[in-house]
């Protein structure tokens, strides 16, 4: 029988448990504890404030666990019932009432809190390149070894160190992820394990199901950490394509005061001010709030197109009035103006410009976008076993093109071009409850996640179109004078909605083996509305969505797991019946091994298979319809390291092999790979800064990026080559408050495509790229 902990706590304060508290702030430790024994504990904020705790794994006493958490705190605990305990200061026992904790030595792994050094949070800062807890994977608190499936993070240190100023520059850390495209220049898109994944999700909700593809790039400035949970995911984000998420965790508020800005110049015309302040709004420190903003101007690498221009700011108020209450609202606002680009295009015999600054539109040719993202998250633990949380995200978003480089193909060495002006304009509300609940059956201990989760998203579509002169493929003439008057030829209104409602149990199987299990159920709808012909298309899904793992850990640095995980995702379009199309369905079966070693390096192996079925396909016989006959299978293997080698001496790294073929279909030929996808790719960046002697405050740095050759299309028709780049940097702390970098990117100048959609949507990589920044903490 399942049963509350708290039902049972006085019982069970001396019986042994299995703990697994990670080092961290004194107060999440504490919170961790009340979770894991079953005893409430009662403090005054400014006791614990600014402490920190030792990780603890291992089974304990509920009394033995609390003394190893506060060792070296000057804290001691008293009974004030039979499940509950207060913390008063002072090291020796005094009174009947207190706890008789006996002599403690701490153990567990590192004692990296208890010498002072930055705790690791699962959202928050992560102590060098390394991070060990994660929040994405199973939307609670859990250690990267006792998740089920490959999940790799980047965090802010990795991005600081890179000059990274694009979300694509900081997943090229992550093995088997690569640019897509950008939408014509106006936000990423990605391939995940061979699958395209349009999507991603910030603070753990993804962008609007009313849009195909990001409204605007991600601003860097409020990253705190990127995390990319590879493999079907809908158990967690809903409805999702199969080869994984990106989660981008932005930057929460802290109880001391903190500064941080940086200014950096470049390689074509490339500025950019960030800053960031965080602290404390009262006295107690319950009120704490961070403000952040960025500018950034960058006349790019493409010969003709305008500047882009963007302006991103953000702020996040929290309030925690005690230990167990937590309240955040965040805003954050983006206006960018960049040139509509699509990139290269190849003739049909796989020629292609191999010139990065060839650009096939007009100077007038712009992107904007507006967008304003409101959130509200509330958590609050009601009981030592049980907590409520509540997070609610409100969007709204404008996106206008005036563009003159939609590519139509290519003959006889000319690009054909037209003009076409566009608006979407969308709003989204997302709200999610849950509770979790620790319990146990027997030995048997349980995190339970319970929830339901509601999204609507609408979009308006106007678009018209002009055809305009070709240019040359090789040597563009631009200038189109004058500009004609574009003809409406779309006007749409969609809208999308979904319910979903999910169970997660973590189960921990004594003290080395561990399970996860979910089932979720989601029903989408959705309803486009053509304002030019009148037609009205409604469309509803539902499925259910199971993940299941099993983690075995013979030691605290080795763990084995294997997990089975699905997804679903609706699609547009309807059989020759008139059938709408049935959801695309994603499954994978992965095994792998974390490995922990000395507790600064982590590794990552992993083998997977995923399968992704119902694929629309062309109906030969009616061919304004399909049929779903269509299989795409991607079998691969991975390797992730991150972490320090030597005192100094930091690492991130990955080399990826992926399959990538059609399997069945009726359109292209089965054993045709995936377009866009290589079959090889890896990353190397390393990093040593000298801690003393003459050369203290130095940091060189370098890497290598290696992708192979990719197909153009399903067809095959030809391949774009591979590349290899070369990066390198070299910073100096002047002293604890200033530091200066000069990173160089693409140091050997090489040409090379980014990112492959089509014949047509070839983006070029960056040619040699030198960015200086003069960067200031306080």
């Amino acid at each position: 029988m399942l049963t509350a902990l708290p039902q049972a706590a006085a019982a069970q304060d001396q019986v042994a448990r299995s703990y697994d508290i990670p080092a961290q702030s004194l107060e999440s430790a504490l919170v961790a504890w009340m979770r894991q024994s079953g005893v409430q504990v009662g403090y005054e904020p400014g006791d614990v404030s600014a402490r920190s705790s030792a990780a603890l794994s291992g089974s304990y006493s509920a009394d033995e666990a609390l003394a190893r958490l506060l060792a070296g705190t000057g804290l001691r605990a008293e009974r004030t019932g039979s499940a509950s305990v207060r913390l008063v200061r002072g090291q020796q026992v005094g009174g009947s009432g207190a706890m008789q904790l006996g002599p403690v030595r701490v153990q567990g792994q590192g004692g990296r809190a208890a010498r002072g050094a930055p705790v690791e949070t699962a959202t928050g800062p992560v102590p060098g390149y390394r991070a060990t807890l994660s929040a994405t994977a199973t939307r609670t608190d859990t250690p990267l070894r006792d998740v089920p499936q490959s999940i790799q993070i980047v965090p802010r240190a990795v991005i600081e160190d890179q000059a990274a100023v694009r979300l694509t520059d900081v997943i090229q850390n992550v093995s088997s992820v690569q640019l897509n495209g950008t939408g014509g220049n106006r936000g990423e898109t990605y391939n995940i394990r061979g699958f395209v994944t349009p999507r991603y999700a910030i603070n753990g909700f993804p962008l609007t199901g009313a849009m195909d593809r990001p409204e605007a790039f991600f601003d860097l400035a409020n990253v705190e950490r990127v995390e990319v949970l590879k493999g079907p995911s809908s158990v967690m984000v809903g409805l999702s394509e199969p080869g994984g998420i990106i989660n981008v965790v932005t930057r929460a508020p802290t109880k001391d005061f903190h500064f941080d800005g940086a200014f950096q110049g470049g390689s074509f015309n490339f500025y950019r001010g960030e800053l960031s302040v965080s602290g404390p709004l009262n006295a107690s420190g319950t009120l704490t709030a961070r403000a952040t903003g960025s500018i950034q101007t960058d006349s790019g690498f493409r010969e003709g197109a305008r500047k882009s221009e963007r302006a991103y700011a953000a702020a996040a108020l929290r309030w925690q009035p005690d230990t167990l209450t937590q309240v955040d609202l965040t805003a954050d606002y983006v206006d960018q103006k960049v040139p509509f680009d699509r990139g290269l295009i190849a003739d049909e015999d796989g020629n292609y410009v191999h010139d990065a600054r060839v650009y096939y539109g007009e100077r007038w040719s712009t992107t904007g976008a507006e967008k304003l993202v409101l959130g509200l998250a509330a958590q609050r633990q009601v009981m030592p076993w049980l907590m409520l949380r509540f997070t609610g995200r409100y969007t709204d978003a404008l996106v206008t093109d005036h563009n003159a480089v939609d590519l139509q193909g290519n003959a006889n060495g000319l690009v054909r071009r037209r003009i076409t002006n566009r608006t979407e304009d969308t709003n989204d509300l997302s709200m999610r409850f849950d509770a979790l609940i620790d319990a146990y059956t027997g030995p048997f201990e349980h995190r339970i996640m319970a929830g339901v989760e509601r999204s609507d998203g609408d979009m308006a579509f106007w678009s018209a179109r002009a055809n305009i002169a070709s240019v040359s493929t090789t040597a563009p003439v631009l200038g189109v004078t004058p500009v004609p008057v574009a003809s409406v030829n779309n006007i749409y209104d969609y809208d999308v909605s979904n319910w979903g409602f999910y169970l997660q149990d973590q189960i921990a199987l004594g003290d080395k083996w561990k399970a996860l299990a979910g089932l979720r159920y989601d029903r989408a709808k959705s309803y486009t509305w053509d304002r030019l012909d009148g037609t009205e298309t409604p469309t509803k899904d539902d499925a259910l969505t199971l993940r299941a793992g099993l983690v075995y850990q013979p030691t605290t640095s080795v763990s084995l797991y294997a997990s089975y995980t699905q997804s679903f995702q609706p699609q547009q379009g309807q059989l020759v019946d008139g059938t709408p199309l049935d959801p695309e369905e994603g499954e994978q079966f992965e095994a792998g091994v974390k490995l922990d070693l000395l507790d600064r390096l982590s590794i990552t192996a992993a083998a997977f298979q995923i399968t992704k079925q119902n694929v629309a396909t062309e109906d030969l016989d009616n061919p304004d319809f399909s049929i779903l006959t269509g299989e795409q299978r991607v079998r691969g293997v991975e390797l992730d390291v991150t972490g320090e080698i030597l005192p100094g001496w930091n690492l991130i790294a990955n080399v990826s092999h992926l399959d990538a073929e059609i399997t069945r279909d009726n359109t292209f030929a089965v054993g045709n790979r995936l377009n866009g996808v290589p079959d090889f790719s890896g990353r190397l960046w390393t990093s040593y800064s000298f801690k003393a002697g003459a050369l203290s405050g130095l940091s060189l740095a370098g890497g290598v990026r290696v992708v192979g050759k990719r197909q153009v299309d399903l067809d095959n028709r030809f391949t774009i080559a591979g590349y290899e780049t070369l990066d390198a940097s070299i910073r100096y702390a002047i002293d604890e408050h200033w530091e200066v970098a000069v990173n160089a990117e693409n140091l050997a100048d090489t040409f090379f495509v980014e990112g492959v959609q089509g014949d047509n949507n070839l983006y070029p990589g960056t040619p040699r790229r030198i960015v200086g920044t003069l960067r200031a903490r306080f």
